[in-house]
């Protein structure tokens, strides 16, 4: 994905999927300053505005980061990353140089998986410490995230959107595993980088 198209998604999701949500929101709030709304109804009512709020600053997120240039390097844009998504928590980050030669659409889409890994962890992992590395062995690039947390991480798991991650993996010919019991989770992303490599 070049820099114009995600320019032009980014706008697209400001002007259709984000303005839509926060017009959900002003609607929900009027019902909640209306005198004439249950106890019960307000209960629901202020559950699902605190839901709502959640979808718009994550939609806010993925405009910021669509809009980021592509000529900011993989492995800043995953400490990047790293650092907004988990950074109350002890981050050890082992990264190699990544070749210029990878294209950006590669780019782009190792740092949407990481981005999301990281994310997964910061909301439901209850993990105190995470650990990144990136390798390149000139064939293949390799991404290892792990966390201390709780576990419980499966890819049919909704909750941690993991069957998205692998799906988007899929879609690059990358291949994800998954490891999770009660001493944390694993997740490993491999990708062939020669179809990607620009001419």
């Amino acid at each position: 994905m070049t820099d114009v198209d995600r320019a032009r998604l980014a706008r697209e999701l400001h002007d259709g999927i984000a303005q839509d949500l926060v017009g959900v929101g002003y609607s929900l709030d009027l019902l909640l300053a209306n005198p004439e709304t249950s106890m019960g109804a307000r209960t629901q009512i202020r559950a699902l505005r605190f839901t709502v709020t959640e979808l718009i600053d994550k939609v806010r997120r993925e405009i910021y980061f669509l809009r980021q240039p592509s000529t900011v390097s993989l492995t800043e844009n995953i400490k990047n990353a790293a650092q907004e998504e988990c950074g109350n928590l002890e981050l050890h980050l082992s990264f190699e140089e990544i070749s210029s030669d990878i294209s950006s659409e590669l780019s782009y889409e190792i740092q949407r998986i990481a981005r999301e890994v990281l994310r997964n962890i910061a909301t439901h992992a209850q993990a105190h410490v995470v650990s990144i590395t990136l390798q390149n062995n000139g064939k293949m690039i390799e991404l290892y995230i792990a966390d201390d947390g709780i576990g419980g991480a499966v890819a049919s798991d909704q909750r941690y959107g993991l069957q998205g991650i692998s799906d988007r993996a899929k879609a690059i010919n990358g291949v994800v595993e998954i490891e999770s019991d009660n001493s944390g989770t694993r997740i490993s992303l491999r990708l062939p980088i020669a179809q990607y490599a620009h001419e």
